[in-house]
């Protein structure tokens, strides 16, 4: 039996996080979180959650900042944790505000028919993408703050006046910060942990970048599952989850889901989506557990 890992970043709204992990609970699977050291959480009492998935939460917590390279070491935490816990063929990251929008078994078929494929979205640069690692940033944690981006921006003003770059010998790339990898990424991954400690531990949002880049510079780049690029850019997600940038309340979040996008989520061929937020619009969580959770 071919076992997946899923790695949940995990911050708020742990109701709803609840539900994430009894749609995710399968024998197939086990369940990795991280929850920002920030946030109030406790996990006892979430021991009897899963009945058939192993429930693990990563317990040196990690405080993470917006934009910050906090976030690359928490999914380097995940992937430790999970790698060390045993050898999978698949690790899923997601957003503690993701929930899946297929069933377990349609997942799985998906993954063996295209096992040893690299699930990554990559995107074409934006014209201020590569200002985030090509200058030094005297703030990384502080990208979602005013008084410290401003200062990282007047940082930044300077050093291109003069002239003045970093990582000048590095290709990076640009794809979205949710993926589906194989065990021998992940494990190669772990290898690389002081290379992206050093080339990104003073830039700006390295979500997007740091796998990315290491990916797309390693061997693994051949084994990347490409699809038809000519499709409209909301469907065409090679990491399979569906994120509708299209309707974002800003260009730093997406589309928050409601209970009228049910027929658009049915309709997709992804097998997750985000985001979803139960202060917002909890019917379509409820609709969308309803119909997913296992009845065993």
């Amino acid at each position: 039996m071919k076992r997946h890992a899923y790695l949940i970043l995990a911050h708020c709204r742990f109701g709803q996080l609840r539900k994430l992990v009894m749609l995710l609970d399968d024998p197939r699977n086990d369940i990795f979180i991280h929850v920002d050291r920030k946030a109030a959480f406790d996990p006892a009492g979430w021991d009897s959650l899963c009945r058939h998935s192993r429930l693990t939460f990563i317990k040196d917590r990690i405080k993470v900042s917006w934009g910050g390279v906090s976030i690359m070491r928490s999914e380097l935490a995940l992937l430790r944790e999970a790698t060390q816990a045993g050898r999978y063929d698949y690790y899923h990251l997601l957003s503690g505000m993701d929930l899946p929008i297929k069933d377990q078994d349609t997942i799985h078929r998906f993954f063996d028919a295209n096992s040893g494929k690299e699930f990554l979205n990559f995107w074409k640069f934006k014209s201020t993408t590569a200002s985030r690692f090509n200058y030094y940033t005297l703030f990384p944690e502080g990208a979602g703050h005013f008084a410290t981006n401003l200062m990282n921006n007047i940082f930044k003003g300077l050093q291109m006046a003069v002239g003045y770059r970093i990582n000048r010998d590095v290709d990076f790339r640009f794809a979205s910060q949710w993926f589906s990898i194989t065990d021998n990424l992940a494990r190669y991954v772990l290898t690389r942990e002081d290379w992206l400690e050093k080339i990104f531990r003073h830039t700006n949002t390295c979500d997007e970048i740091f796998l990315a880049t290491l990916v797309w510079n390693s061997p693994f780049r051949d084994s990347l599952y490409i699809k038809d690029e000519t499709e409209a850019h909301i469907v065409n997600e090679s990491n399979m989850r569906f994120i509708d940038w299209t309707r974002g309340e800003s260009i730093r979040h997406p589309w928050t889901f409601r209970a009228g996008d049910w027929d658009l989520l049915m309709s997709v061929p992804h097998f997750w989506a985000r985001k979803f937020d139960e202060n917002i619009d909890n019917e379509i969580i409820e609709r969308i557990f309803a119909a997913l959770r296992p009845r065993d």
